[in-house]
């Protein structure tokens, strides 16, 4: 009789460690696997499937969940790695939540629901909601809605976000009950009075038929099955859900959110299975769709306990992505055990800035050395990763990369000259300056189009088409002008100006007048005082965290174009940064380009956006007190995204500081 303590799997390729050996034997029937960042968590859930398989677990019986498809894949490739047969890993089942919860509500459903995974299939859904909720003939809070205008761009991407916090907490279904839809319901679920309303009115169109939703968006499948499961709806008797599990694993646990535990608490209990999650509590953060600690720390140990099982939680403190250099820092920074069994060195350095300018300055040089280095597949550009706390720093990088003829990619955010508020202000110079046909790439001018009227608050109006929606008027009307853009002076002065509040046609005409007048390096300022973009921005924007974007966005511009003299000047450079960005566009909004990156352009990203992956150089820029951590940040959240950002670089970590107010984050780290 084997011993059970001793491993009958031996991988190819690697030696487990202890910890990863512990892990891969154990006998627990509840299993937490606490990872540090660059532990090999995914070849640690590879040993352990590979594990039950070798001991007689049918392959078949073995489900393996992930938060994406890349991790679906890097298990899959782990598998192989450690000289899993290639038979076998087609036998397992390894899927995303997403994948599936759609493949079970199939099969309810007796046919595939249209997903939705881009934004403009969706955007007829949220203006008829819009609509909807600004023309309630009972609304008993109208004072407090601010109901957004046509041609918002960043309300679908707030919109979005929100729906997706929403749906991952389950607030609105576990805690509304009786309770009325009010402004103080919505921020006791931390949600925005006017978008909590448009989103009920999204979620009654989308699922008017309960049978079957119109569509669904990314993270759909899994909101919808969990709530079937909560109203104990029998989907545990379709053939699609799985009853013969005997090994259930979860990978990144710790991105699980309430409506995925909600499926997972199901699984368990219609399986008599072992269990084993696999996470890092320290890479919890917002984006993440309401992920929350609490599941991977605490609920699954009650609800195990309950069905009388104790979970067993193991550490894998040692690193294989850096060295014992930056494992130290890391383990300072999250208050954990923190070693390394990387077998090279990683070089950590800060750098002290004095201006946003001189921190984009000292990016550039970082750039220049590393492109400088000797010429091997580390010193590659694409491997060379600015990582951003908040998308308006990118304004100065960018300005800064392009005049020292950096190439560089975007991922998680748009380049700021693509932002809705910049978009405005070089409509307003192409109106000025009587010149659109510079900005040569037709989208942008449909978007600068769009941005017009949305911040004029204007509407579009068409003599014997009164009747139509301004959908299809204002479509007409951009689709005109973007193809024969001499008559952008007409559109602006004929629908812009003349159908705009009067208050706000006044403060165009001035900002128009500074244009034509103004010259020297406070341009921008004087254009944005006589717009009042402050009071502007409160007034068309329905989120508050667009507003604050929007403004911040205005504010590095302004700052980053004193060194124009001229509103032609600007208005060029504007437009040279999209030319020579078109064909090196890399990713918008954290989604992939069609093409690959080019390997000769770095990599500038929000910190959410790169959570799972890994480069050769990482730099930090913008480490000041109040930034980063920002000012009215949830502590805990921001100290997890500096970690995550950190955690990213294999053999190089550069931090930019603040001279004045450097960031708590670096304020005890070694110099």
């Amino acid at each position: 009789m084997s011993d059970k303590s001793v491993a009958q799997f031996s991988p190819k390729a690697i030696t487990p460690t202890a910890e990863q050996l512990a892990v891969q034997v154990s006998p627990a029937r509840v299993a937490i696997v606490e990872a540090n960042a660059g532990a090999s968590k995914t070849t640690v859930l590879a040993l352990r499937m590979a594990e039950a398989w070798t001991r007689g677990t049918r392959a078949e019986n073995i489900f393996a969940l992930t938060y994406t498809e890349a991790a679906v894949l890097a298990l899959k490739n782990a598998l192989k790695k450690i000289g899993v047969p290639v038979p076998v890993i087609q036998a397992l089942r390894i899927q995303t939540f997403e994948a599936f919860c759609t493949q079970v509500l199939r099969e309810l459903e007796g046919e595939a629901v249209p997903l939705y995974t881009e934004t403009e299939p969706f955007s007829p859904w949220l203006w008829r909601a819009v609509q909807a909720v600004a023309d309630a003939p009972n609304e008993r809070w109208p004072d407090e809605l601010v109901i957004p205008t046509l041609g918002d761009h960043g309300l679908t991407d707030v919109f979005l976000q929100q729906s997706e916090i929403l749906k991952g907490t389950l607030r609105d279904v576990l805690e509304r009950d009786e309770q009325a839809v009010s402004p103080d319901y919505a921020a006791a679920i931390g949600c925005e009075y006017t978008l909590l309303k448009i989103y009920l009115e999204v979620e009654r169109l989308r699922r008017a038929n309960p049978e079957r939703p119109a569509y669904r968006g990314p993270h759909d499948a899994t909101y919808d099955l969990a709530r079937l499961l909560l109203d104990d709806d029998p989907v545990t008797h379709t053939p699609a859900w799985p009853t013969r599990t005997r090994v259930l694993m979860v990978d990144e646990m710790h991105d699980m959110n309430q409506a995925m535990f909600t499926v997972l608490l199901r699984l368990l209990q219609s399986n008599h299975c072992f269990f084993c999650g696999v996470g890092d509590v320290d890479q919890v953060i917002h984006t993440a769709a309401g992920a929350d600690a609490r599941f991977m720390r605490t609920e699954l140990a009650a609800h195990a306990l309950q069905a009388g099982h104790v979970t067993k939680v193991y550490p894998l403190a040692h690193s294989f992505r850096f060295s014992s250099a930056l494992a130290r820092v890391a383990g300072k920074l999250a208050d954990k055990a923190y070693s390394s069994l990387a077998p090279h060195s990683t070089r950590l350095t800060q750098g002290v800035y004095t201006s946003a300018a001189d921190c984009a300055d000292q990016v550039v040089l970082a750039a220049q050395q590393w492109k400088s280095a000797p010429a091997t597949a580390k010193s590659r550009m694409d491997n060379f990763a600015v990582l951003l706390r908040h998308a308006h720093q990118s304004v100065q990088i960018e300005n800064a990369l392009i005049e020292a003829d950096i190439a560089y990619t975007t991922r998680g955010f748009e380049s700021y000259v693509l932002r809705p508020e910049v978009l405005f202000l070089r409509g307003l110079f192409a109106v000025a300056t009587d010149d659109l046909k510079s900005i040569t790439v037709e989208q942008t001018r449909a978007k600068i189009m769009r941005a017009l009227v949305f911040f004029a608050e204007s509407r579009i109006e068409v003599e014997g088409r009164e009747h139509e929606a301004q959908q299809d008027l204002l479509h007409d009307a951009v689709r005109a002008v973007t193809e024969a853009p001499t008559f952008l002076k007409s559109f602006f002065d004929n629908q812009v100006l003349r159908n705009a509040p009067a208050a706000t046609r006044q403060r165009l005409q001035r900002a128009l007048q500074v244009i034509q007048e103004h010259n020297g390096p406070k341009l921008l300022q004087a254009v944005l005082q006589a717009l009042q973009i402050h009071r502007l921005m409160n007034q068309v924007l329905t989120s508050q965290q667009r507003r604050d974007e929007a403004e911040l966005n205005l504010h590095w511009l302004a700052q980053a174009t004193e060194r124009f003299d001229s509103p032609a000047q600007f208005f060029r450079h504007l437009n040279n940064i999209e030319q020579r960005q078109q064909a090196r566009s890399s990713a918008s909004h954290g989604k992939p380009a069609p093409k690959a990156a080019p390997a000769d352009a770095l990599l500038l990203a929000s910190i959410s956006s790169v959570k799972g992956l890994e480069f050769d150089a990482v730099l930090l820029p913008y480490l000041a007190q109040g930034e980063f951590p920002a000012a009215r940040a949830e502590p805990r959240e921001e100290r997890n995204t500096f970690y995550v950002g950190m955690t990213r670089a294999r053999h190089q970590l550069l931090l930019l500081a603040h001279a004045e107010r450097p960031s708590e984050f670096v304020r005890h780290l070694p110099a």
